[in-house]
């Protein structure tokens, strides 16, 4: 990824790669007359020299565009729809629009879309970082100069503020709930190291087990992506145990309503035969028989509290990054109780 603080000009780009600026300028604009080997040259240069192509030609730099370019990692998971929504509402209450772009967990298209949106000379950034983004990325990405919040997930770095949940809180107030409710033997479905967030869960699922003196046999620990389906599946290898767990915390909703259809697949009643417990409280939560005990995540309001530490960067962008964390609240429902007695 480029990166050059001085701006470049076309004729920058047209005299390093040894072509007329209406060449480049026809490679820019996808001109099909451009032969492949030509056009594939002048775009290694623009890549090389960090030139920045500005569609919007007939305004100044200088002049505001009110836009900013907001990217979601997974649009199809209701609770980054909802982190959108706040995203949006923030923002217009500021005054600002959004153009908005879905990596779909693709760092490629992260950075194709991030691209774009420096191109259209957006006034902020607002990321939801995809799975694989290093320290690196974000760090260029701030260089920009444009001012830059990661949302919901964040990547450690000193060049961006972040706004989201205090995910350590939510998994160990899920598991202290089982835990104050008898359940000696928890697994933890979910555990991956691929975001921050589930990291952080992890870890807030092992300090309570620690914290408690319990035992945390590794086949209670399932890895795998947050699905309906990866939950279903999941509950099949942990009862194959001589012990199988009498409680589950699910690394979020999705994989805990999975989980509970697993259940139900060889006999067991979630709340009577086995506890779940999920994390962040999607709207379909209450709407399960029986209700799903979970941790609740405002992830509108983290989307509103981005959209605040956008504006404070935009206004003093030499402040140090700051971090907004939201806490996490305990909704009791009907699938989590007392360990059944055998």
């Amino acid at each position: 990824m480029a990166n050059n603080n001085k701006r470049v000009s076309l004729k920058d780009v047209a005299r390093s790669a040894n072509v007329s600026t209406g060449t480049v300028s026809m490679v820019l604009n996808n001109n099909p007359s451009v032969a492949q080997a030509t056009k594939e040259h002048v775009q290694q240069i623009i890549k090389e020299l960090g030139y920045i192509y500005n569609r919007s030609a007939g305004q100044l730099r200088n002049r505001r565009t009110g836009i900013v370019g907001v990217s979601i990692c997974n649009l199809a998971n209701p609770y980054f729809a909802e982190n959108t929504i706040g995203i949006e509402t923030s923002l217009r209450d500021l005054g600002l629009s959004l153009i908005l772009g879905n990596s779909e967990e693709s760092v490629v298209k992260q950075e194709k879309f991030l691209d774009t949106a420096r191109q259209h000379n957006v006034e902020g950034l607002i990321l939801m970082p995809a799975i694989g983004t290093t320290r690196k990325m974000i760090d260029a990405f701030a260089d920009w100069g444009i001012p830059l919040v990661m949302v919901s997930r964040y990547v450690q770095s000193g060049k961006a503020d972040y706004a989201g949940c205090d995910n350590i809180l939510a998994a160990t107030l899920a598991t202290n709930h089982l835990i104050e409710l008898g359940h000696r033997r928890i697994a933890f479905v979910g555990a991956t190291t691929r975001s921050s967030t589930s990291r952080d869960r992890l870890r807030g699922f092992k300090l309570a087990m620690k914290n408690a003196g319990l035992d945390l046999a590794p086949e209670w620990i399932c890895s795998c992506e947050a699905s309906r389906e990866k939950g279903f599946d999941a509950v099949k290898d942990l009862f194959k145990s001589k012990q199988p767990p009498t409680g589950i915390v699910c690394f979020n909703d999705l994989l805990a309503f999975g989980v509970m259809l697993g259940l139900r697949s060889i006999g067991l009643e979630p709340g009577m035969d086995c506890s779940v417990v999920g994390i962040d409280n999607v709207l379909e939560a209450d709407l399960w028989q029986p209700g799903l005990t979970t941790v609740a995540i405002d992830s509108r309001r983290i989307g509103q509290y981005a959209g605040q530490l956008l504006r404070r960067r935009m206004e003093n962008p030499a402040l140090p990054a700051k971090n907004l964390l939201l806490t996490p609240e305990l909704i009791v429902r009907g699938s989590s109780g007392r360990v059944a007695a055998h």
